[in-house]
């Protein structure tokens, strides 16, 4: 296989591109392991591929998954043995705002919660003045039966399995960004 990067983020460590052979438009994101630096292929299709080349944020919340390991199925290659690992996630609020931004849309496109879309929308205008007021906020969000976390997605009437999955992985990775700083004494907006 022959990659073809096409766009490079330095600040967010991702690519995108075309393999020459097959013309498949990926992702790519740079993986380590005790041995070697190496790049990890993300399939995807050529919508996503010429949108993102267009909007290079609107990415970040797919290049958050791949660095969870949560989109190993769509892999152009699959790892060795001793499989690299994403650099720590260091949290980068334009990262944060991207998937605010995303969790947003899928909540307005595919479910109908305009209340929680509003709300996500309004800590991401906010995200950059008050990270920590945000961030108590996300971490304060009710969890558990009948809320957000419970939330299921539909397209035309039917489950949308992706898209739900997709939520969920990107509620999962703002809980933990909300629990990995939350300050001790500060109040929800």
């Amino acid at each position: 296989m022959r990659f073809n990067d096409t766009y490079t983020s330095r600040a967010h460590r991702f690519s995108l591109g075309i393999e020459l052979a097959s013309q498949q438009c990926y992702l790519s994101i740079p993986v380590s392991n005790a041995m070697v630096d190496y790049e990890e292929y993300y399939r995807i299709d050529k919508a996503r591929y010429e949108a993102w080349l267009q909007e290079s944020s609107a990415a970040l919340p797919m290049v958050v998954r791949c660095r969870r390991r949560e989109l190993d199925h769509a892999l152009l290659m699959q790892p060795g043995a001793q499989r690299g690992t994403a650099d720590p996630c260091t949290w980068d609020l334009t990262e944060v705002c991207a998937v605010l931004t995303r969790v947003a849309t899928l909540l307005l496109r595919d479910g109908g919660h305009s209340s929680w879309a509003d709300t996500l929308t309004g800590y991401c205008s906010r995200l950059h003045s008050d990270p920590e007021q945000v961030r108590l906020s996300v971490f304060a969000m009710p969890r558990g039966m009948g809320t957000l976390s419970d939330a299921v997605l539909y397209e035309d009437g039917a489950l949308s399995v992706e898209a739900t999955d997709e939520l969920h992985a990107l509620l999962g990775w703002l809980w933990e960004w909300a629990i990995e700083g939350r300050m001790v004494g500060a109040k929800p907006l």
